[in-house]
């Protein structure tokens, strides 16, 4: 079966019939994707995403060590232990704690996704990973950006290019089928944009510019590193693992 790569720019756009059988990557690279790479490479248990901070209270009263994370808005959520700020989860919070998560738009999506053959959670941080793994998966993939509140975002998308460009190039050099829809070729084309400068892109972007106004400006370089962290989280029965 040859290997194609489709990019899904909002969540709206998503439908169980463009997932079913497909391996499905997650992205929201402000930050919600990033923030569960980051936990899990720092020996969090597992992260489960959730639609309300409702619903993550409920979870924490059948599960009392997991430690509650999210935003509304960019802000920690009242009550919560933590916000949707990766530089929050480290070893010292996070080791051998379970992790509950809510967030604006990163946690719809996952949850929107549970019913493609195969989820994977992306950002900057795991890219070169990332696509390793793509690279050896058969068939149709499939990259859902989050966006921003059920509209396009840029930082998302240019991280989709950046995936899709390095599994057609590594589908040319092995002079391999690969087909490449529409929308995985323009996100190539913004990626190609903005590739030297991925900081630069973050604090340009709608919700770059949102982050920084509400104090949060230090989470865009932190979320703009690439290829620091070597695992590619997966989300199995509406859980995240490493």
């Amino acid at each position: 079966m040859p290997l194609s790569v489709d990019v899904v720019f909002t969540p709206k756009l998503l439908s169980s019939s463009r997932l079913s059988g497909k391996t499905v990557v997650v992205t929201d690279i402000l930050r919600a994707t990033t923030t569960i790479t980051v936990a899990l490479a720092n020996g969090a248990c597992s992260v489960t995403p959730v639609l309300t901070p409702a619903d993550a209270f409920h979870f924490v009263d059948s599960t009392p060590i997991a430690l509650i994370g999210g935003e509304r808005e960019g802000i920690k959520v009242n009550g919560f232990d933590l916000g949707n700020s990766p530089r929050e989860y480290t070893k010292s919070v996070v080791a051998g704690r379970p992790v509950v998560l809510t967030t604006t738009n990163g946690t719809r999506t996952l949850c929107a996704c549970r019913t493609a053959h195969r989820v994977l959670v992306g950002c900057f941080l795991n890219l070169r990973s990332v696509v390793d793994c793509l690279k050896r998966v058969p068939g149709k993939i499939v990259i859902a950006c989050s966006g921003r509140e059920g509209s396009f975002c840029l930082e998302d998308t240019v991280f989709a290019g950046a995936c899709a460009d390095a599994l057609k190039c590594t589908a040319g050099n092995l002079k391999s089928d690969f087909q490449v829809t529409d929308a995985a070729e323009a996100a190539r084309i913004l990626y190609h944009e903005y590739r030297r400068d991925l900081i630069g892109m973050l604090k340009m972007c709608y919700h770059g510019k949102h982050l920084t106004d509400v104090g949060l400006g230090g989470d865009l370089a932190f979320c703009a590193q690439t290829n620091v962290i070597d695992i590619v989280p997966r989300q199995i029965d509406g859980c995240i693992i490493a």
